[in-house]
């Protein structure tokens, strides 16, 4: 039987992906204010930085996930990737310059990027152990939770950067990581949190590169995903730029954004959750696609900030699946390897942030951010369109057989 666990193991993993989820919600949305307009960078170059840091980063989280399949501990590489963060963006805050910009997000970056995946291959090797009738809730829970960093910290986060200085984003990154590291230290203290699923044994003579093996459907719907959430990247990387330069707004609304979304995405998470009980996961990542799409699409003829946040509905309702239904999508991408499989999400996230950054930097060199948002849209059409034709068998309601 299964020791149990002498530590709140549920409470500190919801504060864990809390302050995970600050990481992300303190700097993405001003990660180009802080390159572009603050350090001086073109948004070339800027794109280049954060293109080199999602190459090198793929390789890092393939490489992780692999690993952590293997390690008797999976605790450690969240603790090492943690340290990595607060190394990352400490750095940022400490010698504000576009060196140490670029060494951060290029370099030291990716490694601390594939904690956010890291947290979610334990949880949920740690539930299927200790509780495997809601190990898939827990991860869609503990999603939620990220999601509530999103609705808190994004407008604080603005009004700090405003009032104050914009760097104080990565200080408040850079102590969420150092939380991140603190709880996963406190459960390495009780035995009972250690969790670890054996790997399924490859077959005689099979090759290693067998392990990777994947049905044409879930390679497309992986491809899918990664454009998608290019077309996301797009829209991350343009919208402050779009608010402050064609929009009239103020970093203050650049915070203000994106909390918003994060507050229509949480509840949008719950019907979601009862969605997935009815239709395929194909068939919503593919109808969020185009959700984004007309979201981008709109936005980029809008001319007030009005208009612009009463369209964060669509936002919400569109990042919501792609942050959510993807999980347990990809996590059953590669049978019975959990880590491997999870580390896919940070593959598609850091290559989705390379063709992101790449179309940034290409569509935004003459500062035409309206354009850039129309290309955005029709990106997200693609992921939509490759993800649906690709899984064609698996698009509308659960069958039976898939839903027990």
């Amino acid at each position: 039987m299964t020791a149990r666990p002498r530590l709140p193991v549920t409470a500190l993993l919801g504060t864990n992906m809390f302050f995970s989820g600050v990481t992300y919600a303190a700097t993405m949305p001003y990660a180009s204010l802080v390159g572009v307009d603050t350090l001086g960078m073109s948004p070339g170059w800027f794109a280049t930085v954060m293109a080199a840091g999602s190459i090198l980063g793929t390789l890092v989280s393939l490489t992780l996930g692999y690993i952590s399949d293997k390690l008797p501990d999976r605790r450690l590489l969240v603790l090492a990737t943690a340290l990595a963060g607060i190394i990352a963006h400490g750095m940022i805050y400490v010698w504000p310059t576009q060196l140490s910009f670029m060494i951060a997000m290029a370099l030291v970056m990716p490694v601390a990027g594939a904690c956010y995946g890291q947290c979610f291959a334990y949880v949920r090797v740690y539930y299927v152990t200790h509780d495997p009738k809601r190990a898939d809730f827990m991860v869609t829970a503990l999603r939620m939770v990220f999601t509530l960093a999103w609705i808190v910290v994004p407008p604080l986060a603005g009004w700090i950067a405003a009032e104050f200085d914009i760097f104080n984003v990565y200080l408040a990154s850079s102590l969420s990581y150092a939380a991140v590291a603190a709880i996963f230290a406190l459960l390495m203290a009780d035995k009972a949190t250690a969790v670890q699923m054996p790997p399924p044994v490859r077959a005689e003579g099979a090759s290693l590169l067998s392990t990777f093996a994947l049905p044409l459907g879930t390679l497309a719907g992986l491809a899918g995903l990664v454009v998608m959430t290019a077309a996301m990247r797009i829209l991350t990387f343009t919208v402050p730029l779009f608010i402050v330069g064609d929009l009239g707004g103020t970093v203050t609304d650049v915070g203000f954004y994106a909390g918003i979304t994060a507050a229509i995405e949480a509840p949008c998470m719950l019907l979601l959750a009862y969605l997935t009980t009815r239709w395929t996961k194909e068939t919503l990542l593919a109808a969020a696609g185009l959700v984004m799409a007309a979201f981008i699409g709109i936005a980029s003829i809008l001319t007030s900030m009005a208009a612009f946040y009463w369209l964060l509905l669509l936002n919400g309702l569109g990042t919501a699946a792609l942050m959510s239904v993807n999980i347990p999508y990809v996590q059953d991408a590669i049978k019975g390897r959990v880590g491997l499989s999870t580390s896919l999400m940070d593959v598609v996230a850091i290559a989705a942030n390379l063709l992101g950054a790449t179309a940034f930097g290409l569509l935004t060199t003459g500062g035409n951010y309206r354009f850039a948002l129309m290309v955005g849209a029709g990106v997200a059409v693609v992921g939509a369109a490759i993800m649906a034709f690709g899984n064609m068998s698996r698009l509308g309601e659960l069958r039976t057989a898939e839903a027990t």
